[in-house]
């Protein structure tokens, strides 16, 4: 078996067999399994359409995708960026000048510390006082300790109440605002109905480790998928990494649920208030991305035990159609099916496909489907460079390892975290303290 599948992976390059590599689709695509279109029909349409047709634009119009700043901006609207964080003193201090070094002159910032146990505190106070060498900008900075611990949650919304600014952004102690960003972050909020704006997110560590590589052709990919989303107006989260927000907005919602402190979550409940949402390309934040894989597993079970959480039980009444509007019904089903449902039923129909194919054929229908798969990545991850620059082209290398990857490292942490999330195994989260717990509803 293992012969067939080398095999069959290397026939692909050989020109001489490529009719078997074209009769193998040509099989799967009339045959009467319809998990051809789980594996690979339905994730061309999901992935590789929305990247073609933002590419496109961008070659004809790039000012519709990246918009240019005007010369002169009507006005600097006061701006909060909002930072919370505890026991981060590897980066917070990074973090503090980057916001201050940013280029914009009305701007605030606020680090409120979730009484941490190093010198988080300590360096944010020197942080303010030597990044620009100007004392009065060290009077933008204000600075917030907490006795006790409350939450990344609690403490963000300490940090919104105690913002002056018309438009507030939001931050994590691990992230770095770039020069210019918020001038960029600000163009969106011309359109009235814009309610908040997601930032470019950048991985700061991607030659750290293997899987900070993958990271940064991660979130690169996302990119272009996000900016068609935001067109359609069915953008469906503003990370916590980097978005801004109309001051309004947060005061009125009273900011993060204490008990999810999920982005996802104050998304959609800024969507129900029939907002817009909107994507800026060269508004870039750069984040600190987990390094080991028991770091990136944790986040991303996190991740994906909030969205079970948000959607199938908080947010469950935006499946009623036209409730909130049929873009929010759509983005629901959207996320259940193509987040949750979609990928186990790619798992299944490669497993079923390869069961019922016969020994002879299974190993050349999964070669082919990763051949199909990667070539598919190899031309998103090229429109991606050309439009943002990113990935590096060296991590260009691991594209082939890169649905491994998604499948084994990414994929089996999700998986996890929904079984448990909807049977309610360690319903409680880990990074919420007990008194703040005790006091929430249990969704």
């Amino acid at each position: 078996m293992t012969h067939g599948f080398l095999h069959y992976l290397l026939s692909v390059l050989d020109p001489m067999v490529n009719l078997g590599f074209s009769q193998a689709i040509s099989e799967l695509m009339v045959s009467e399994l319809p998990w051809w279109w789980f594996i690979i029909v339905i994730p061309f349409f999901l992935t590789m359409v929305p990247s073609l047709v933002v590419w496109a634009v961008y070659l004809v119009r790039p000012t519709w995708i990246r918009p240019a700043l005007p010369t002169q901006l009507q006005a600097e609207p006061l701006v909060s960026i909002v930072i919370a964080g505890r026991n981060e003193s590897a980066t917070i201090g990074e973090c503090i000048r980057g916001a201050l070094l940013c280029g914009y002159k009305n701007l605030e910032v606020i680090f409120v510390d979730d009484n941490s146990e190093d010198q988080s505190l300590a360096i944010a106070r020197r942080a303010t006082l030597t990044a620009t060498g100007n004392r009065r900008d060290s009077e933008r900075v204000r600075i917030f300790p907490s006795p006790r611990r409350n939450g990344k949650a609690s403490s963000l919304n300490i940090g919104i109440r105690m913002a002056r600014g018309e438009f507030i952004a939001i931050t994590d102690a691990d992230s770095v605002v770039q020069y210019g960003a918020i001038q960029h972050w600000l163009l969106p909020f011309r359109d009235p109905r814009v309610g908040a704006v997601a930032a470019n997110i950048r991985v700061n560590n991607s030659t750290a480790s293997l899987l900070t590589r993958f990271q940064e052709i991660e979130y690169a990919l996302k990119v272009p998928n996000k900016s068609a989303l935001a067109y359609l107006n069915l953008l469906y989260i503003i990370s916590g990494m980097g978005g801004m927000f109309r001051g309004e907005i947060l005061r009125k919602l009273g900011g993060f649920d204490t008990g999810l402190g999920d982005d996802r979550d104050l998304t959609m409940m800024i969507r129900k208030q029939r907002w817009r949402l909107a994507f800026s390309w060269d508004a870039v934040v750069w984040t600190t991305c987990p390094v080991t894989r028991s770091h990136l597993q944790k986040q991303r079970a996190r991740w994906r035990r909030n969205v079970v959480k948000i959607c199938v039980s908080k947010h469950r009444d935006q499946f009623a159609l036209g409730r909130y509007g049929l873009s929010n019904t759509w983005l629901a089903l959207q996320i259940v099916f193509g987040r949750m449902v979609f990928p186990i039923a790619v798992v299944i129909g490669m497993i079923w496909t390869t069961a019922t194919a016969g020994p002879l054929q299974s190993p050349q229908i999964l070669v082919t489907v990763y051949w199909v798969v990667l070539l598919c990545l190899l031309i998103r991850v090229l429109l991606t460079r050309d439009m943002a620059g990113t990935p590096m082209p060296l991590n260009f290398l691991l594209v082939p390892l890169y649905p491994f990857y998604l499948l084994f490292l990414v994929g089996s942490a999700q998986w996890y975290a929904e079984m448990t999330e909807l049977f309610r195994i360690g319903a409680k989260h880990h990074y919420v303290p007990d008194h703040i717990w005790e006091e929430i509803p249990w969704w």
